[in-house]
């Protein structure tokens, strides 16, 4: 060790050990905390797991994270990382004897000074298990990650995590959240829970949105009103298709007027659900049937026209049970002409 500079740390005694560990992991979790404690980051420099191939056998080797040199760029200049070329080396292989992974420090010197305090390093800083669900606590009240961290280092004066740390794992918790979906599916998605009112249009063809425009329909309601001239001067009759959001919303700011679905788009929608579940020879009867149950005339006839689909739909009560239970149970009438003539 005779060209280390006059700065020389020596920390074997820290690392030397009899101790024998199961697993590989259980050595880079001693290794790591036992530098932790000595205010030393190790890293892994090598790992190998043998192969059966001649020079592959099973090994960890660790140094510090100052070790390596300064890369030089093409231009002749250096990196800014901080490399010193430490020596500080470790090597970890299983005993010969078989009993778990021995440690063998070949050299505990470093030619740097050593922190009194480690910052900055991803495993020093990683946050703890309760450390994790304060800030996914924190995240669901819409606190800014540095307030957050804020509210960490309140909480241990000694932690060390950086505001990076906090993003990560704030973006972690987001994924969690959405599951499968991509992140403008789960804005649809909140968008649809809170009620809200939404237009989207996609590019072209594609499956790209390209706009999205959502607002609160009570607030859109009460815009719509402001419109007219006189208080009490309301629309009798306000005709839209099925969002149930807006409708609630109607008969909150719109109470007196008669709020009806459209027949066209129901019928659209009606439509290809038939196609989904009926078979080519039978979806125009159906659809027949089904525009004689929306276009009759009073309660008897609506029935007659009913029980014919329903008979004709035996086969294909999936069919059947979409139309009776998103339609014509709860909505027939505000759409269907023996309710509404």
């Amino acid at each position: 060790m005779e060209n280390l500079p006059q700065i020389c740390v020596d920390t074997t005694d820290a690392f030397i050990t009899t101790e024998r560990f199961g697993t590989r992991e259980e050595v880079i979790r001693w290794i790591k905390e036992v530098g932790i404690d000595n205010k030393v980051t190790v890293i892994i420099s090598r790992s190998d797991t043998e192969t059966g191939k001649r020079g592959r056998s099973n090994k960890l080797i660790f140094g510090c994270d100052k070790g390596g040199k300064h890369k030089s760029t093409d231009s002749g200049t250096q990196s800014a990382s901080k490399k010193y070329g430490c020596p500080f080396k470790i090597r970890s292989t299983p005993a010969k004897d078989g009993f778990g992974w021995k440690i063998d420090v070949k050299c505990g010197l470093h030619n740097h000074g050593l922190p009194d305090r480690l910052e900055g390093h991803s495993f020093i800083g990683r946050l703890t298990t309760d450390e994790k669900q304060h800030v996914a606590d924190l995240t669901k009240r819409h606190v800014p990650p540095r307030h957050i961290l804020l509210s960490l280092q309140d909480r241990d004066p000694e932690n060390v995590t950086q505001i990076t740390q906090v993003y990560k794992h704030k973006s972690v918790i987001q994924k969690e959240i959405r599951g499968p979906r991509s992140e403008i599916q789960h804005l649809f998605k909140l968008i649809e829970d809170a009620d809200y009112v939404y237009w989207s249009r996609k590019k072209d063809d594609s499956e790209v949105v390209r706009e999205i425009f959502w607002a609160h329909p009570d607030s859109v309601l009460e815009k719509l009103k402001e419109l007219f001239v006189k208080k009490d001067m309301c629309p009798q009759v306000i005709l839209i298709d099925r969002d149930l959001a807006l409708m609630k919303a109607i008969e909150i700011v719109f109470p007196r007027s008669i709020n009806l679905l459209c027949r066209f788009h129901i019928n659209k929608t009606v439509g290809a659900k038939c196609k989904q579940h009926v078979v080519n020879d039978l979806q125009k009867t159906i659809d027949t049937l089904w525009m004689e149950v929306v276009w009759a005339s009073d309660e008897v006839e609506y029935g007659q026209r009913l029980h014919q689909l329903e008979q004709a739909c035996v086969d294909y009560s999936g069919f059947i049970n979409y139309v009776k239970d998103t339609w014509l149970t709860p909505h027939r009438h505000r759409f269907v002409g023996a309710r509404i003539n």
